[in-house]
């Protein structure tokens, strides 16, 4: 299949955003590379394009010189909310943001843009934002230039500067575990015995009334049989 050749118009639009222009699926996409960057996938260094890039693009030119625009760039964080701010300052729309790849150092996250309007338009609004961006080297962190994931080791939290390791973490949290159901146990022992104590003295304090009451019974009976004997003895009135 024969490469079409960029026209003019695709060239220019190149020329200002800095990167180079083809021809892809019959569109004008340009490709701009952040050499800059060097950064770190599953601890292994990377300069795809797929990492590295940003494009560009216009198609759909009408009559009046209007196309539809879209763009996309990996940033790194600290660069998102100054690239947004150009961006949208200009009226082009900011219409998502997100991370492509996971155990990656420096963190890289991908914004993508676009507008509708002169593609040479578009093109020096969003050379303008590109300022913003910064171009010293920007390299992994000392602690994973060994590569790869990190497992079991020792992290700083918070400002405290409290260490914490994920191995002993977890030893920790299953001997907390088992202190916890052994005092649980011990717990359910002691409130089982103070149950039966508790049982125990209400049923003596229940039998020591009901002897009580039985007594009183008892000696209300006898005084009232008494009573009765020395009202009988006494002379009936005529």
């Amino acid at each position: 299949m024969a490469m079409m050749i960029p026209s003019p118009l695709c060239q220019q639009f190149a020329r200002i955003l800095g990167g180079t222009a083809e021809v892809a699926n019959g569109v004008c996409t340009v490709t701009r590379l952040r050499d800059n960057l060097r950064p770190l996938i599953e601890g292994r260094r990377t300069n795809s394009i797929l990492a590295l890039a940003a494009f560009f693009s216009f198609e759909d030119l009408d009559n009046r010189g209007n196309a539809l625009n879209l763009g996309e760039t990996v940033i790194l964080q600290e660069e998102i909310n100054p690239f947004i701010s150009a961006l949208r300052a200009q009226g082009i729309e900011v219409t998502a943001l997100h991370n492509h790849w996971l155990f990656d150092d420096p963190r890289l996250m991908f914004i993508h843009f676009k507008s509708v309007e002169p593609p040479l338009s578009f093109a020096v609004k969003a050379a303008n934002a590109f300022r913003v961006l910064t171009t010293r080297t920007v390299s992994p962190s000392r602690s994973s230039s060994s590569g790869g994931r990190s497992h079991g080791q020792v992290q700083q939290w918070g400002s405290c500067g409290c260490a914490r390791s994920r191995g002993r973490s977890a030893g920790f949290s299953q001997a907390m575990v088992m202190g916890l159901r052994r005092g649980k146990s011990a717990g359910l022992r002691r409130s089982s015995g103070a149950r039966s104590s508790s049982q125990a003295v209400r049923t003596s304090s229940v039998r020591s009334f009901t002897r009580n009451v039985r007594s009183s019974g008892a000696r209300n009976a006898s005084g009232r049989g008494r009573v009765g004997l020395r009202q009988s003895r006494q002379p009936v009135k005529r």
